[in-house]
């Protein structure tokens, strides 16, 4: 994908989840360490240097467990490209957890790690799931209303009306935003995407 329409489109993702509150200074990702606690339903994100030769994608292996008592959470890392492997996790609980890395490279495996996991402060209701069948709430029982809208064939128009979108949903309402990556025709949009 061509680096402008991929960032573009990061860009229209991430300003319809600024515009609903998703994403929170407070509570967003971090290194997790004994000394920087993070909030139940944050981010903890692991970044360790790894192997750079090869294919990564394909051969190289990485997890991580982390686990506070009994409570056991397997995640699958990634490359993330530069030598960088990454695992991502969403404590459900607070207290002390820790963490120990898997992998088929000797790098990466076995690193351990423990931190702390605080309650919740201000807009971190924490993920959304189905409630009593028909409605939604976050994982704290608050409710959530879904409004949405749609940027069908958006990825086609002109970088300016790009840019005019991601303006408008900054100060929009929406918290759901529905997309169609691949061109499409109507009688109102004729154009062909740049790529």
């Amino acid at each position: 994908m061509h680096f402008r329409k991929e960032s573009a489109i990061r860009g229209l993702i991430l300003a319809a989840c600024a515009a609903a509150s998703v994403i929170d200074a407070e509570f967003a990702q971090a290194q997790p360490t004994a000394d920087a606690p993070i909030e139940q339903w944050g981010v903890a994100t692991v970044t360790l240097d790894g192997p750079r030769e090869g294919n990564p994608f394909v051969d190289v292996k990485f997890s991580a467990t982390f686990q506070i008592g009994d409570h056991k959470r397997d995640v699958v890392g990634f490359y993330d490209g530069d030598g960088k492997y990454v695992v991502r996790f969403m404590p459900d609980r607070p207290g002390p957890w820790s963490y120990t890395t898997h992998s088929n490279n000797t790098a990466l495996a076995g690193k351990t790690g423990d931190f702390t996991v605080v309650p919740p402060t201000g807009a971190n209701h924490g993920p959304v799931h189905v409630r009593n069948t028909f409605h939604f709430a976050y994982a704290d029982g608050s409710p959530y209303k879904p409004l949405g809208t749609t940027c069908y064939a958006w990825t086609s128009h002109p970088a300016e009306l790009e840019e005019q979108t991601l303006k408008t949903l900054v100060a929009a309402p929406f918290n759901k935003l529905r997309m169609c990556v691949f061109p499409k025709r109507y009688v109102w949009n004729e154009n062909e995407p740049p790529l």
